[in-house]
């Protein structure tokens, strides 16, 4: 996942994840471990990579 997809740039818009945490709202676990895919797919050793990444990180 680059910048561009989260950040947005041009024709792409913002992610959801990063709007939600512009406007302030703090519940990011859905849209944290959507990016979870590899080449269209998801990919299970990533989405178990995100939920451990969210527990260790996110401080609620």
């Amino acid at each position: 996942m680059g910048p561009f997809r989260l950040l947005g740039s041009g024709k792409i818009p913002k992610s959801k994840l990063i709007r939600k945490l512009e406007a302030g709202d703090r519940d990011i676990y859905k849209e944290y471990i959507a990016f979870c895919n590899y080449k269209g797919k998801r990919h299970t050793m990533l989405l178990k990579r995100r939920k451990t990444e969210f527990a260790l990180l996110y401080i609620p």
